[in-house]
């Protein structure tokens, strides 16, 4: 069917590849004769703004970047109240969240997906007064998603996320944080936590796919208390890498909606973009919240629940 498209980019996310790779994906997305209008961003949360009226001018909006922008572009269709379809081309350093819907890294595919794509709803989460798509976090290695600099992640990759980790080490330490949700209480010393939708998170936590489905009303979270010596450090990466969390130095569960409490302000990464709180935020899952336009080879996979087609 034919469609007028909002087409946003960030022409800075990832390696720049958005400028070179404009044609094929413009010709992509045109191939069954739609057409497309585009608007590059000139500041951080300028995606949410375009995305925000983007209903007002077309029928679907494509966001060109990394998560981070397409974390605005979500927020600005939550937010305007809209119900308008979304497309993912990523571009980004890591890009989990098309890893998890197993949408193409290749530009041009990935547009021809959309243009050939199914209608699925998924849940977001909503963290005070922002959203995330796919993940919320705290602890060590969380720094590096928002931390480092914008050229570095476009020259290294993936590896920049590695590295400034690894710069982090020495700065690592536990927040004590009591997590109240729907189903149980989490409370303890943690040096990391995720409250995700996502099979992968930052590139270096994953998830069993039998356990996560993008549109079941549900996060999974993962706590990872503080070790106090050698033996438990290593009960802690061997649950990590097994994805066996059944480890009294892992805390893993699901929630609908929980109340996170601090003794004193944490920051956090909301698909990799900082939020900083006072201690105290609620975080919400807002089921089937968006419509996106998704790859058919989506169908097979396990973390979207049947029953999801929005068409």
């Amino acid at each position: 069917m034919k469609k007028k498209i909002l087409l946003i980019i960030n022409p800075r996310a990832g390696k720049t590849r958005a400028k070179s790779a404009l044609f094929d994906i413009v010709d992509a997305l045109t191939g069954d004769g739609s057409s497309v209008s585009i608007e590059i961003t000139r500041h951080a949360g300028h995606a949410r703004e375009l995305a925000a009226v983007a209903a007002e001018s077309a029928d679907t909006v494509v966001c060109v970047g990394g998560d981070g922008t397409l974390n605005e572009v979500i927020a600005g269709v939550i937010s305007s109240g809209s119900h308008i379809p979304v497309g993912y081309i990523p571009s980004g350093s890591t890009n989990d969240f098309a890893t998890t819907l197993n949408i193409s890294k290749d530009m041009r595919r990935a547009a021809s997906d959309i243009s050939d794509g199914i209608l699925r709803s998924i849940d977001i989460g909503r963290f005070g007064d922002r959203y995330f798509t796919y993940v919320a976090s705290f602890g060590a290695f969380t720094k590096t998603s928002y931390s480092t600099p914008q050229d570095i992640k476009n020259a290294l990759g993936h590896l920049a996320y590695i590295l400034q980790g690894i710069c982090d080490i020495p700065s690592i330490r536990a927040e004590h944080v009591t997590i109240t949700t729907d189903e149980c209480t989490y409370d303890g010393d943690y040096i990391f936590g995720a409250i995700a939708n996502s099979t992968s998170v930052g590139g270096i936590i994953s998830f069993n796919e039998q356990l996560v489905a993008m549109n079941d009303g549900k996060f999974e979270i993962l706590l990872v208390r503080c070790p106090k010596n050698l033996q438990e450090l290593n009960r802690c990466i061997n649950a990590l890498l097994t994805q066996n969390y059944n480890c009294d130095m892992i805390d893993f569960g699901t929630l609908k909606e929980a109340k996170i409490i601090s003794d004193k302000p944490l920051v956090w990464s909301l698909d990799g973009e900082r939020a900083d709180t006072d201690g105290t935020v609620d975080v919400q899952n807002l089921g089937n919240a968006v419509t996106m336009l998704l790859p058919r080879s989506i169908s097979d996979a396990p973390i979207l629940n049947e029953g999801s087609d929005t068409i």
